[in-house]
């Protein structure tokens, strides 16, 4: 899903619809737009809350957290504490470890 055709994207963290499975982490992604330079989404837990989601990154991203509460890990450094209003930049190839809430949501952006 995108904006395009000059018509803006309206939703919302709690859309009913348009969650798709992001088989990477286990939870549920919202795409709100993409484009060759850059793919927006919401991102929400869907059963993986509370066990360790690990991944690389595969894209420089940047995340807001909208709701709920988590840590980060960024190759196995110290935790980042996750909480609505936190800003976190992450650099491509990033080996990331995730422990969320069953609230947590987020606004990511790879570029």
């Amino acid at each position: 899903m995108s904006a395009g055709g000059g018509r803006p994207l309206i939703t919302h963290i709690d859309a009913a619809e348009g969650w798709e499975q992001d088989e990477e982490t286990g939870g549920l992604v919202h795409l709100v737009c993409t484009s060759d330079a850059v793919t927006v989404g919401l991102w929400k837990p869907n059963g993986a809350a509370g066990a360790r989601i690990e991944y690389q990154l595969d894209a420089d991203e940047t995340l807001v957290v909208l709701r709920g509460s988590g840590e980060v890990r960024v190759d196995s450094g110290e935790p980042i504490q996750l909480r609505p209003g936190v800003v976190v930049s992450l650099p491509r190839g990033s080996q990331l470890s995730w422990l969320i809430d069953d609230e947590f949501r987020e606004l990511w952006i790879y570029t």
